[in-house]
């Protein structure tokens, strides 16, 4: 009995570690797989910076930056994240085959904030510098003013 529940939780450890180190790789490389590092692509955006202009503080900007997979392997967005909390990235979750197109949705709260904003967003991909960026910017007039 006692080897038996010794046998068990070693195995058990050994288990949790396995798991544990695979993890510990993918978030070493973004989140990005071995396969999705193995299989690099292209993209192409058709714009990288997107300029709201002029806003009053409250207000939230979304938009939309297109791109386009002009590789032969299928592109993987392992992650995507802003600059700050106030700048929320979406991104397609499945592959995007080579000739397709995807979108970025990115929405910027402007609540407390104020004056000249310039807003990155990090997009972890299978590409060759697997981390490409997007930028927004714009200037947020105080309430009231």
């Amino acid at each position: 009995m006692k080897k038996t529940v010794l046998l068990s939780g070693i195995t058990l450890l050994l288990l949790l570690f396995a798991c544990r180190r695979k993890g510990d790789e993918n978030l070493k490389n973004g989140g990005l797989t071995k396969e999705m590092l193995r299989d690099s692509t292209k993209v192409v955006f058709s714009q990288i910076e997107y300029d709201f202009d002029t806003i009053q503080e409250g207000q939230i900007v979304e938009h939309y930056f297109t791109f386009k997979n002009i590789g032969d392997k299928n592109l993987y967005i392992a992650n995507a994240y802003g600059s700050c909390g106030c700048t929320v990235p979406e991104y397609p979750k499945e592959p995007v085959t080579p000739g397709s197109e995807g979108r970025i949705k990115v929405t910027f709260n402007s609540a407390g904030k104020e004056g000249p904003q310039n807003k990155t967003i990090t997009l972890i991909m299978n590409t060759a510098n697997r981390n490409e960026l997007l930028y927004m910017k714009g200037f947020v007039r105080k309430k009231g003013s």
